[in-house]
């Protein structure tokens, strides 16, 4: 395994920056303060400047008096005395300007210096200030537009999270749907299956029992029997009438005006021989209208239950003929 030696002007750590500027500022300020310290001494011994000022006052001369005269005598009014001039104003005082010493000169411009070197430093610390200001709010902005990104990356994430779940539940009640759908069909196939099977056995056994009476009416007639008797077994006249009649009253369809003529339709209703129940339908002909047809098999499921023959017996299958101009 190898190691790395860095060379040893690396490790050394930098040097600092601004020693010139130090030292020169250093310098300065040693120079001013020696001129301070000279200037000081110079005021301390320089003699006080004279000031002098002469005053000048004018003298009165009277004039000689004149000879007498005789003049009437006037009264007498009191000496007016001259007023004495006012005296002159003094001279200005002009004062020299002292000559500018150097140690000023170079005070002076040295806090000039010192006082563009603060402004100078103030007003970079200003920029530094403004930058730092500057660049926080950028950041602030900047975070605030990621934060705003994440913010809607994330109701996105969620909005497809629920669109996905929603997606999901509908799959699934759909399937429950068709699942139960399915079932519901095949229970309904199953119990129609039942139905036909157990009215195939009906029919069967009634087709059977209504032969096995024609048959027995048939041979133990008396000798006499004028064949009436195989007649009086099956339904009387009136009894298919009643029963189209039945069917007719519960016949609903609106659209009856509509057909032409008045088609039959004949319907073979298989028949309970015990209740009179109807256990199933089938159009033997039909009239040529399909709807007249189902109207009239939904009108004898309506019924359900048809009444029994004069003699208290129902016969199966029985015919049901229905036409939209019969009346009921």
């Amino acid at each position: 395994m190898s190691t790395y030696n860095p060379p040893a002007d690396k490790l050394r750590p930098p040097p600092e920056r601004g020693i010139g500027r130090a030292l020169l500022f250093a310098a300065l300020m040693h120079v001013m303060l020696i001129l301070v310290i000279a200037l000081g001494v110079h005021w301390k011994s320089h003699p006080p400047e004279a000031v002098e000022a002469e005053l000048w006052a004018p003298t009165a001369h009277l004039a000689a008096p004149r000879p007498p005269k005789k003049v009437t005598p006037q009264p007498v009014l009191p000496e007016v005395k001259p007023q004495p001039a006012p005296p002159p104003p003094a001279p200005p005082v002009t004062r020299t300007p002292p000559a500018p010493d150097n140690a000023e000169i170079a005070l002076e411009k040295a806090r000039r210096l010192k006082q563009q070197e603060e402004q100078r430093q103030a007003a970079l610390l200003a920029q530094q200030q403004a930058e730092k200001r500057l660049a926080a709010k950028l950041a602030a902005e900047k975070l605030a537009r990621e934060q705003q990104r994440e913010q809607a990356r994330e109701q996105q994430r969620e909005q497809a999270r629920e669109e996905k779940q929603r997606l999901a539940q509908e799959k699934i009640a759909e399937q429950r749907k068709q699942a139960e759908l399915q079932k519901k069909q095949e229970l309904k196939a199953e119990k129609q299956r039942k139905a036909e099977q157990q009215l195939a056995k009906l029919q069967q056994q009634a087709r059977s029992d209504y032969m096995k009476n024609l048959m027995s009416q048939a041979g133990t007639g008396p000798s006499t029997s004028t064949g009436t008797a195989a007649v009086s077994s099956g339904p009387s006249g009136k009894y298919a009438a009643r029963l189209a009649t039945l069917v007719r009253q519960n016949v609903i369809f609106a659209q009856i005006d509509q057909i032409q003529g008045d088609p039959k339709v004949i319907i073979t209703v298989t028949l309970d021989p015990n209740s009179g129940e109807v256990l199933g339908t089938s159009i033997k002909r039909s009239s040529g209208v399909p709807s007249w047809d189902q109207a009239v098999l939904r009108a004898i499921q309506r019924v359900g239950r048809f009444p029994a023959d004069s003699n208290g017996r129902w016969y199966t299958p029985m015919e049901i003929k229905a036409g939209p101009r019969d009346e009921g």
